[in-house]
């Protein structure tokens, strides 16, 4: 049995569908990413999974249970959600912050135990924050809110982590130690992780499978070799593609194909000079 799984999903605003007809089922251990255009669902498709909005037909399965004939307490247990923005008006530090993770184990007024502390710490480290735990919320960048999201998130000790961009507004360290941290704590400790990601070269480098949503349905599902295509790639974006090999892993490397706005023709390419490359 899928941890997690939608089945026939459909989610509306204001009865505007947004995603129609939607099967997904994910594994324990394995990596899902999101892909897609701009409105194409994916931040949608996170807060269903997350029973953070009611689907409009189908449904969301937890365990094999439909999520909303589960308390919030119950799905918080097996479930986290990162999401892409978060404000951060509240006079919380980071610590304390990232501590409202273990509300689901303990309840809001109890006092931490020993095991919360110890989850604290652990995830503090693993995310870098440990210099940072003093510090407001309000006071930080938005690459270390991120940071503190997401630790939130992993401090529930979830099997199930659903992450809303988890690499926007961190710089290229953090985006490294953040998509491997996943990937371990996927084939590691088992867990089922979904996210949502805009960079496709990014997405091929940590999930196990892709998702390419557009216009509100699934287009393709599968390994990001079997996904990442010119001509799904065209299809969903509207825009050509290269796709070449990573030199170094042998993911699927993808390289939009620049165009003049004028002529609509590609730009030249110029020969190499010096150390950087001339146009």
């Amino acid at each position: 049995m899928a941890p997690l799984e939608a089945r026939d999903l459909t989610c509306a605003y204001a009865q505007a569908p947004v995603l129609r007809q939607l099967e997904l089922a994910l594994q324990p251990g394995e990596v899902l990413a999101l892909i897609g255009p701009n409105g194409a669902g994916k931040t949608t498709l996170l807060r269903a999974l997350a029973r953070l909005l009611r689907p409009q037909s189908g449904a969301v399965l937890l365990a094999g249970r439909d999520v909303w004939r589960l308390s919030p307490r119950t799905v918080a247990r097996q479930l986290a959600l990162a999401p892409q923005s978060e404000a951060a008006f509240w006079p919380l530090t980071v610590e304390q912050a990232v501590a409202l993770g273990r509300a689901p184990h303990r309840g809001w007024l109890l006092p931490y135990t020993a095991r919360d502390r110890q989850a604290l710490e652990s995830v503090l480290q693993r995310t870098g924050l440990q210099a940072l735990r003093t510090r407001l919320l309000t006071q930080l960048s938005g690459g270390e809110l991120r940071r503190v999201v997401l630790a939130r998130a992993l401090v529930q000790e979830p099997q199930i982590l659903l992450l809303d961009e988890p690499t926007a507004h961190l710089d290229l360290k953090y985006q490294g130690e953040v998509l491997a941290l996943v990937r371990h704590l996927a084939h590691r400790d088992r867990l089922a992780v979904v996210l949502a990601l805009h960079d496709l070269n990014q997405a091929a480098l940590c999930a196990d499978r892709l998702a390419l949503l557009a216009q509100g349905t699934l287009l393709a599902s599968g390994p990001p070799a079997a996904v990442l295509t010119p001509e799904r790639l065209a299809q969903a974006y509207g825009v050509r593609v290269a796709v070449t090999r990573h030199p170094l892993y042998g993911t699927p490397l993808v390289v939009p194909l620049l165009a003049s706005l004028e002529e609509g023709a590609p730009f030249p390419v110029a020969e190499p000079q010096g150390p950087g490359l001339a146009w």
